[in-house]
């Protein structure tokens, strides 16, 4: 046992005040933001502030500078409380006050596997104390119900931290075991690493939320990121699961999937799965006897799948006679690719008949796409199914987009080609005819039809990350005053809000000049770019919201009813004030198509934000987008998720959330 001086802070909540002077167009008003930063609540007293990290978070198993798995710097301790890391930092020679309170921690030597990651908080990813207050029963339950693909890049990137942050097991902290009032002398001393267990709780028990984090990695398709935490997992953690050795298959590691097939024979010697990796595995090392004595099991079992006897068979030769021809009809007749087939017809060089890509699973699609051996226009079709999924990313899909050739005439026409033509072929066709614009009035035309496209899919976040380039390239002139609404939105979506800004600028100096053309973009600029963080010399007040709401009547009463309750929302959400007049505005019968959120989900999202339990915030905001993302919410449902992920200093990310929303709702 190792005694740990505790020394307790507290941090103060500040505020500030800014001003808007008065404008010539614009009747400002005085604009109040609260900026809390985090509260650090302890049981002891205020002391000094934490310090920082010295050293960035060391790599194990991979080459210094080189993505892999994460593991916090020798100075840090999953086992100790964020005050516990910070009293590390001090002088060894300082001594403990007789007044300051002692708690003993454990010392724990190794780190619990469910509690690995391959980020830490220097890379972007959440702190150690991630699930801290959150019950791991609720934890893993809501991870079983979450559908994980989104079309929301904010929503992936959040995703995408917390299921690869190295974090505490939710439940199993040394500070909610002292909450609960576990003595130390019941704390088991397992190897741990990350955590320390109450009797009762023993390592084994993270199983279950391990394999919820493997799988949720799986469904995001990222195969890189699961290959890589699968590595610096230990063996025993994960060994006899379907999905592992299917995953190593995929990632290239038949030798693994091997090794797992074997282990798993001797306690399962029926189980057709791991008979037919066993047969696979057999072929593969050039033992085409043994595995025709395993296919002739699976046959006596009932097992009737004859494409993969004739698979395997085939393999067999292939060891044997080094070689074997292309034919496409090795694929024509299976109903689904499941990663044992992709791996065999990628052994075979064989190539896949792309009618399977519709039912593939993320993983086999990233693979897919990413595989160097499978025709380049395979490939993209691939890529582009994933894509719509929401499992594939916007630089990787761009790549394949630059990967295609079409003629002159193609990119001369690429507006009423594409019109008739609603596929990936279409959108790839008007992203390069974008690209390769000269004219800027022409480039903007093309942007205006790629806009169209995206907001009839609800897709404009992720649409205008993937044309960044081509937007970023146009300069705010009057000939493009009329593009002037759709350009910002993308700047906005794509991450330039200082391009945006100048935008608005502009439009606003021109609409002082009596252009009203630019009278009209500026009030469909107005919403979002207020909304975005950049309010330098953008005024907020009753009179320049009543000019944007009479600007709306073009809408019918419901449209434009619903349009404004949502933008309302969304900005008393961000720390904005609407005035009550403007909501009373509201109160008649509306017919609204968006989506209420759940209300035990509802319910769970706001206690967890006012304890400001990080993790839970998140993975229940997740939830709340639901399968077909957060633009589908009422603003009942789209507030609370806002307000939840600014609870726990989630701050840009709240706000590009309420930008996505509002762009794919006719913003």
């Amino acid at each position: 046992m190792i005694r740990k001086e505790f020394k307790y802070r507290a941090l103060c909540i500040t505020a500030a005040v800014t001003f808007l002077s008065p404008g010539v167009l614009w009747a400002a008003q005085e604009e109040q933001r609260d900026l809390q930063q985090p509260v650090t609540e302890t049981l002891g007293e205020t002391t000094t502030p934490h310090t920082p990290a010295q050293h960035k978070p060391r790599s194990i198993l991979f080459p210094s500078g080189e993505p892999g798995p994460y593991l916090p710097a020798e100075t840090t301790d999953l086992s100790k409380t964020p005050v516990e890391q910070g009293d590390s930092n001090q002088d060894a020679g300082q001594g403990n006050s007789p007044d300051e309170p002692i708690i003993e921690t454990m010392e724990l030597n190794a780190v619990e596997p469910a509690a690995m990651g391959l980020i830490g908080p220097v890379e972007g990813g959440f702190t150690v104390n991630l699930w801290q207050g959150s019950e791991r029963k609720w934890i893993e339950k809501w991870l079983g119900q979450w559908h994980v693909p989104t079309k929301s890049p904010v929503l992936a990137q959040l995703t995408e931290r917390l299921l690869l942050s190295a974090a505490a097991v939710p439940g199993n902290t040394v500070v909610q075991a002292l909450e609960r009032g576990v003595a130390q002398e019941d704390m088991s001393l397992g190897q741990t690493g990350g955590t320390a267990f109450p009797a009762a709780e023993k390592p084994q028990d993270n199983q279950k939320f391990l394999a919820l984090r493997i799988e949720k990695i799986s469904e995001t398709g990222q195969l890189e990121n699961l290959v890589s935490f699968l590595n610096m997992l230990p063996p025993e953690s994960y060994a006899g699961s379907h999905k592992i050795s299917d995953l190593m298959l995929m990632s290239g590691n038949v030798a693994t999937a091997c090794s797992i097939a074997r282990q798993h024979m001797e306690e399962m010697p029926v189980d057709p799965y791991w008979l037919k990796l066993l047969a696979y595995c057999q072929a593969m090392e050039g033992r085409g006897d043994s595995a025709g004595l395993t296919i002739e099991l699976l046959m006596e079992q009932g097992n009737t799948d004859f494409v993969f006897f004739d698979l395997i068979n085939k393999l067999s030769f292939k060891q044997d006679e080094e070689g074997i021809a292309q034919d496409r009809s090795l694929s024509s007749g299976l109903s689904q690719l499941d990663p044992l087939t992709y791996s065999l017809l990628s052994v075979l060089e064989q190539p896949i008949d792309t009618k399977l890509f519709a039912e593939a699973s993320p993983v086999v699609l990233y693979a897919l796409a990413s595989n160097v051996n499978v025709p380049k226009e395979e490939r993209f079709l691939a890529a582009a199914e994933s894509y719509r999924r929401g499992t594939y990313p916007v630089d990787k899909l761009t790549a394949h987009y630059n990967s295609l050739r079409f003629s002159a005439e193609e990119y001369e026409n690429a507006i009423s080609i594409a019109r008739g033509d609603d596929s990936a072929l279409g959108d790839a066709l008007l992203y390069q005819a974008a690209a390769k614009q000269i004219n800027d009035q022409s480039k903007a035309e093309m942007l205006r039809e790629i806009w169209n496209r995206a907001v009839q899919r609800q897709d404009m976040a992720r649409v205008a990350r993937l044309n960044v380039r081509t937007v970023n390239s146009l300069a705010p002139s009057d000939t493009l005053l009329q593009h002037a609404h759709h350009i910002s939105r993308g700047l906005l979506l794509a991450g330039n809000d200082a391009k945006a800004q100048a935008w608005f600028d502009f439009v606003r100096t021109e609409a002082y000049n009596g252009n009203s053309d630019a009278t009209r973009a500026l009030m469909d600029v107005w919403p979002m770019l207020i909304l975005s963080g950049e309010k330098d010399g953008i005024p907020w007040s009753r009179e320049i919201l009543d000019l944007w709401w009479n600007g709306q009547m073009v809408l019918s009463p419901d449209q434009r009813a619903e349009k404004a309750g949502l933008f309302y929302s969304i900005a008393e959400a961000l720390g904005f004030n609407v005035p009550e007049e403007l909501w009373q505005e509201l109160t008649g019968p509306l017919t609204m198509q968006a989506k209420p959120l759940p209300v035990a989900l509802w319910r769970s999202l706001i206690a967890a934000a006012a304890e400001k339990r990080t993790g839970e915030v998140v993975l229940l905001g997740l939830m709340a987008a639901g399968e077909n993302d957060p633009w589908h919410l009422d603003p009942t449902g789209v507030s609370a998720l806002i307000r939840a992920l600014r609870s726990v200093g989630l701050e840009k990310e709240a706000r590009q959330l309420g930008l996505e929303i509002m762009a794919n709702n006719g913003f």
